[in-house]
Formats: C-alpha cells, structure tokens, sequence
C-alpha cells in the first residue's frame, strides 16, 4: 500500500496519488505526538479522527515561509520584510519534497495547499482514498451574514474529502490548513451533519446547497456544493453540536464553500503560487502562526503593516512589532498579550518557545 519512495506531490499527467512511504510515515506520525504503532492500523474513522485532531494540535499554520528565507532565522537579526521569503522566485511555501522537510522534519508550518497535501499524501498509505478540493473562504470572517451579507474569496483553499473501503459510502470533511477557524473533528458529507469543537461554547454545521450570495443579482450561477458553518456565542454558553436552534445572540458564520471536484496538481500549484505571490493575496501581506491548543483556545502571532499614511509616532512604533495572544472562539476575550520586534532573531524565539519550530 505504502510505496518504496515517497511521492511528495504528483508532477505527471494524469497525475499519480502522492503518499508517503513507511518511513516518512513514522516520521509524520512523531510530528503529531503519536504512538508509532499505529502505522499498523487499518482506515478507520477512529484512526482518521485521531490524525486530524493530533495535526491541529501540533502543526500550526503559519505562512512564514513567504515571508521569511529559511536561512535569514540563523543568520545576523534584521527587520522582516513581508513578502521577502518569495522573492525572486525562489523558497516560499513549496509542496514537494520540501514541504515534507519544512514541516514534519524542522517542525515548521504552512498554509492550506501546503499543509493539506501532505495531510493527504499521509492519508493514502493508510489506506484512505483522499480527494483534495478547492473552496472559496468566507471574507466578512465570524460575522453574521444576515448583517454583514456575502462576500467570497475565489477558490483560494483546499481540504480533503475522506473514504475508505469499509466507509460504506460515507465521506468525510477534513482540514488541517483552515487556521483560526476549523473544525478538529471529521464532519460527515451530508446536509445537516455537525461536528463538536475542543470549546463547548463551538460546533460546526454543514449544508448541502449552492454557494450563499443572498441578494447579489450578478452571480448567475452560483456554485452548487457545501457550505461549513461555525457557530457563534459566548465563550460562557455551552453547545451540543447536534441541536441547531440558536439561543439569543447566537449565529452561524460561513466559513468556506466547496464543491465536489477534485483538484488535479497543476490547480493546486497555480492556486498556491497565487496565495504566496500576487501582491492583493491576503497572506502575502499579512505575517501569521497559529496553532490549536488543547483547552480549545489558539495561540497566534500576527503581524500586519501599519495603514497606509499613518504618521502618529506612537502607532508607528507598536506597528513595528508583532502581536502574541490567547483568544478562544469568535467572541472570547484576547489573553497572554504581548509584543515581539518584528525582527528575525525575536520571531525566532517565539516560534521557538510558543510553536516548537526547530531551526537547527
């Protein structure tokens, strides 16, 4: 089941299954803090649940390596420079071999194509058939839409529809590379199903239905698919996933909308370089790491550039540096806040210390 050599990610047409073989197998699973042996188990929604839940709460997601070369974090400390690790068409956030390198061997990180596609490629040699899809992201993040409306990205995310032969035709949602917002738990295929979070005050929804546009008259068209919600409330309120009705000032919030077609490599790497590359892309300008914690709350570092013509020296300043904080759920109050210089050796420590980054 398991290839001699590992296939990071398929270059040919039509592409191969990328899967890891016994010994990139092993080495995923020490990432994830799991018993070795249970590169003996069968597909099975346990074994799948145990893997996503141990990626969320040990692989952060993080788009440092569009920011930052991997050489500058051992190098003479200096400013970062958004954008930086991409430049001149070289590092970045690769997905072959390199990937596997950056993330499972430095313990490092990614954002979805990275971290997706490799989930996936560990996976297959499970025994998992793996579908990679792409989604379009919610943009008026945790707000309600009867009072923010819709507003989509393109298809700027993937994550993975889950089978297996004993499945008995059921599929599962998974994703590994959402960020501040997934859910750590496999989500079954069909409209209606739910899935609890770590924090009892969050569960996630999923309708089958076409893409949520509400009254915007020029999408003809609108995709049909699946729709993730999250729901919101008070960190103080307690939930079970499966009850739908929502008590006062409760809502649900898109989270992202998928449509069942299975990305070929050469989608997944056009859609990659966009997120890494093109100037407008959110995380070209935008400096985050993010990681699940086991209480159900997200420890993150963000930086993002000061607005265009601020001239206060004092907002200057704090623009200079990053933002560290504990926050449970859409509502919860920030924790833990502190500021790091957003040079290379003080990031550094954080990754270090906070994420488990290894740089040596």
């Amino acid at each position: 089941m398991r290839p001699t050599e590992s296939l990071y990610f398929s270059t040919s047409n039509p592409p191969a299954l990328a899967t890891l073989n016994e010994e990139d197998t092993l080495k995923y699973l020490a990432r994830l803090n799991l018993p070795l042996t249970l590169i003996e188990e069968p597909p099975s929604l346990d074994l799948l649940a145990a893997l996503l839940f141990a990626h969320h709460t040990n692989v952060p997601f993080g788009t440092t390596p569009i920011h930052v070369p991997r050489a500058d974090w051992t190098a003479d400390d200096k400013p970062i420079e958004l954008g930086a690790g991409v430049a001149g068409g070289v590092g970045g956030m690769d997905l072959g071999a390199g990937n596997f390198k950056r993330v499972v061997e430095q313990w490092g990180t990614g954002f979805c194509f990275s971290l997706n596609s490799l989930f996936a490629s560990l996976l297959r040699g499970f025994g998992f058939r793996t579908s990679e899809v792409g989604t379009r992201v919610y943009l008026h993040r945790g707000k309600d839409p009867a009072e923010a409306g819709y507003l989509w990205s393109p298809i700027t995310h993937e994550l993975l529809i889950v089978d297996w032969p004993e499945s008995e035709g059921e599929r599962w949602m998974v994703d590994v590379g959402f960020g501040g917002g997934g859910s750590p738990r496999p989500i079954a295929l069909r409209d209606g199903a739910t899935s609890a979070s770590i924090s009892p005050s969050e569960s996630f929804l999923l309708r089958a239905e076409n893409l949520p546009i509400g009254d915007i008259p020029t999408i003809y068209d609108p995709a049909p698919g699946y729709t993730l919600y999250r729901r919101v409330c008070s960190v103080d309120d307690f939930v079970l996933a499966e009850d739908l009705n929502l008590e006062e000032g409760q809502y649900w919030t898109p989270c992202v909308h998928f449509t069942l077609q299975t990305l070929l490599p050469e989608d997944v790497t056009i859609l990659n370089y966009y997120n890494e590359s093109f100037p407008k892309a959110p995380f070209v300008n935008f400096f985050v790491v993010s990681l699940l914690l086991a209480t159900g709350a997200r420890r993150t570092l963000s930086y993002a550039p000061p607005p265009a013509g601020t001239k206060s020296e004092e907002l200057y300043e704090a623009s200079q540096k990053a933002k560290l904080y504990t926050k449970e759920g859409i509502k919860g109050e920030e924790q833990d806040i502190s500021f790091v210089p957003f040079t290379t050796s003080a990031i550094r420590r954080v990754l270090e210390n906070e994420f488990g980054f290894r740089f040596e």
